[in-house]
């Protein structure tokens, strides 16, 4: 009688194991609900699903570069319009018909479009300048000592556009608001401004430095002389090269004769915009940089050079949005990819994990008789008495 029972209250504990395993995969719709009840399977649904957090996260991170790609492409968009203004008011400036007060007049408009572009090229989207380079925090377009200069770096931030794969993402603040005003190749001379950023065949970034004979011995070249300085993202010095002449203008314009002799090699001085924006309002008002009165011809000449520069700037404007145009459908291509792989790992994970609900229905069913049948003989079995044991 005692063995009777223990098997019973056995077939009662695994009934109950049964009826437990049933219930989770009719409320979760999961097959497996801890490892040990199939370690392969289990191992396989880590897996997967640790993939579908992975393409979640990187969907994401698209989705969210897609956006501000698409809020640069439109804000080069309105930087264009303002572009083909300031190249409409140069040509009627640069007409016999236009006064003096009708040159100051285009003057106002042309520093009123330049505030334009600054809050332009300082767009930001969720707290992220767009032009900033490598450090989206980092405000791109800042006015120093009088000039409006570049904050940033020439490093596109990288974004994952599948596992273990990065693209970079946007355009910088050299692309949107410098133009190319010096090209230097293999063993060709480069001429350039103090003002004016140098960028390598590599990217790196060069800058005009002053020579400073104070400091390091005269004997030591080229630092005795005035040179061009490349940096890293630390702001440190990591190369020099000595200039050779300049030709003594107001401001003048430095040459380094010869660049380099590696197959490869080119440097590109580019102008930033905003002072040649300075400069047509300057020679609009008939002064220079400094304030000083200049006459009718000499402003003439730099507006006629200004608007041959303006089309090099719009020109340059162009080909970072084609640029951009580029960028972002890559992005758009990545996005429907990882989309794909989401949607397939998704299923995967159904067909891996998902419980078969018609046979668990069945197994509920047969679980719900069997129990029937064991409570009733439970009960038939304590109704058991010695008397009728004897009968």
């Amino acid at each position: 009688m005692i063995n009777q029972t223990e098997q019973t209250l056995f077939r009662l504990s695994n009934l109950n194991a049964e009826q437990t395993r049933i219930s989770y995969q009719i409320a979760t719709g999961k097959n497996i609900d801890n490892g040990s009840e199939d370690a392969s399977g289990y191992s396989r649904e880590i897996f997967v699903d640790d993939r579908i957090r992975t393409y979640e996260g990187i969907k994401y991170q698209i989705e969210r570069t897609t956006a501000q790609n698409n809020v640069s492409d439109s804000t080069i968009g309105e930087m264009k319009k303002l572009f083909e203004l300031v190249k409409t008011e140069l040509i009627k400036a640069n007409t016999d018909t236009t006064s003096d007060e009708g040159r100051k007049s285009i003057a106002l408009n042309v520093a009123g479009i330049k505030e334009n572009l600054l809050d332009l090229a300082n767009t930001q989207v969720e707290g992220e300048y767009l032009f900033a380079g490598s450090d989206s925090s980092i405000q791109p377009f800042k006015e120093v000592n009088g000039e409006i200069d570049y904050q940033g770096d020439n490093i596109s931030r990288k974004i994952v556009v599948d596992d273990g794969s990065y693209r970079e993402r946007g355009v910088n603040g050299y692309d949107i608001m410098s133009y190319p005003s010096s090209t230097a190749m293999k063993d060709e001379a480069l001429n350039f401004k103090a003002d004016d950023v140098i960028i390598d065949q590599d990217g790196s970034v060069w800058k005009f430095v002053e020579a400073d004979i104070t400091s390091v011995p005269a004997a030591v070249s080229p630092y005795n002389v005035d040179n061009i300085q490349k940096f890293d993202s630390s702001g440190n010095s990591v190369g020099i090269m000595a200039i050779d002449s300049n030709n003594g203008s107001t401001p003048p314009t430095y040459t380094i004769d010869n660049v380099g002799s590696e197959d490869g090699t080119k440097f590109e001085a580019r102008t930033n915009i905003f002072d040649l924006l300075d400069t047509i309002t300057n020679a609009l008002n008939k002064t220079d940089s400094d304030g000083n009165t200049i006459s009718d011809d000499e402003a003439s000449d730099i507006l006629n050079q200004s608007q041959e520069a303006f089309s090099d700037s719009y020109d340059a404007l162009n080909v970072a949005h084609s640029e951009l145009g580029s960028k972002n459908q890559m992005f758009e291509i990545s996005l429907e990819r990882v989309s794909a792989k989401l949607t397939q790992y998704n299923i995967l994970s159904q067909e891996i994990g998902a419980a078969d609900l018609t046979k668990v229905a069945i197994e509920s069913k047969a679980l719900e008789l069997t129990y029937t049948a064991l409570y009733s003989t439970i009960q038939k079995t304590n109704e058991l008495s010695l008397v009728n044991f004897l009968k």
